[in-house]
């Protein structure tokens, strides 16, 4: 499926202060890795835990190393051609980590303190997009990894029936407690219901999922025939990895992000459990990523300066339409 034509300019009008209060994003970039800090120090221990895995999307056994991060080995799949990391930790490790004290702080300081911000730029430009595809104004909603809710709180503003997802237990319990909103402590494989769902969301999960086919055919039970689902994953494809190199892109983080999917290798990924894909496009914040990594350059100040002389926006509108931004979407239907 082609990517579709945008002949008309579309601003993103993202307020990056709101979006990242405080310098919060740096704080969850800095952080990021300190629960595996000492494990990363001690390679004679990681050997011990870490487990290889064939190619999540198509179980290939046969790959080609691209890069090697965080003492990890990233590898592109010589089938299908997915990107992921091929030594990983236990699940276990994984679900341990978005419940740590650590984590916690991180999500608290990021995620909460910009949660009316995203409900209102995020979580209706979401739910809008969703509407697009939808014949009918009741609908049941499953946010996986829903984070505070700020998608279920404009769905349900709506009067959509909102059901989220959240390991996390800061952000569930701000979720919950502070919201209002029906949020579970539960990943998607524990998750027991006998609702069918007209629609289920995961932003920002499938890549930090050591199995990522396990979720999905969870979502292809819990959906109804012809029910959507809706993600966001990095795209390996985007400007950023390109102006940065992969050793610098924040988003190439293989203690967290585990798979990488292209436009291409995603929706392959989607035609392996029998959906549809019904739309797809890219949305990022990769100049301003850029900007950002300039800035800590020293040698690199008369770039930046440079870069301060266009009009960001519309740059990042053309990377966006050429399916390069750092944010790829896809729809898919259950046949």
């Amino acid at each position: 499926m082609l990517i579709t034509l945008k002949d008309k300019f579309e601003s993103q009008k993202i307020d990056i202060k709101k979006l990242r209060p405080k310098k919060s994003y740096d704080y969850c970039v800095d952080k990021r890795n300190d629960f595996y800090n000492s494990i990363f120090k001690n390679k004679k221990k990681l050997r011990k835990m870490i487990k290889t895995r064939n190619c999540p999307s198509c179980n290939s056994k046969s790959s080609k190393k691209i890069l090697k991060k965080d003492n990890l080995n990233i590898v592109k799949c010589k089938n299908c051609e997915t990107i992921f990391v091929k030594d990983v930790l236990n699940s276990k490790f994984y679900t341990d980590l978005y419940k740590s004290e650590n984590y916690q702080k991180i999500m608290k300081k990021l995620g909460n303190s910009s949660h009316l911000y995203r409900v209102n730029r995020f979580g209706k430009e979401r739910v809008e997009i969703l509407k697009n595809y939808i014949n009918k104004n009741k609908v049941n909603i499953l946010d996986v990894g829903c984070s505070t809710g700020y998608v279920l709180e404009y769905a349900k503003k709506i009067g959509w029936k909102t059901t989220g997802l959240e390991i996390n237990p800061e952000t569930a319990n701000f979720g919950r407690q502070k919201r209002g909103l029906n949020i579970f402590q539960k990943t998607i494989n524990e998750f027991k219901t006998k609702e069918q769902f007209d629609v289920i969301t995961m932003f920002d999960v499938l890549e930090h999922l050591e199995n990522p086919k396990a979720a999905v055919l969870k979502a292809k039970k819990l959906l109804k025939k012809g029910g959507l689902l809706f993600v966001y994953v990095p795209n390996w494809n985007c400007a950023q990895r390109l102006l940065v190199g992969e050793k610098n892109s924040v988003f190439i983080n293989p203690t967290h992000h585990l798979t990488y999917f292209t436009p291409k290798t995603l929706q392959n990924f989607f035609k392996n459990f029998n959906f549809e894909t019904i739309f797809w496009e890219t949305k990022g914040l990769d100049l301003e990523d850029y900007r950002a990594y300039l800035s800590k350059q020293k040698k690199n100040k008369s770039i930046l300066k440079n870069l301060g002389n266009f009009d960001i926006e519309i740059l990042q509108f053309y990377i966006n339409a050429s399916g390069n931004g750092k944010n790829l979407r896809m729809i898919v239907k259950k046949k």
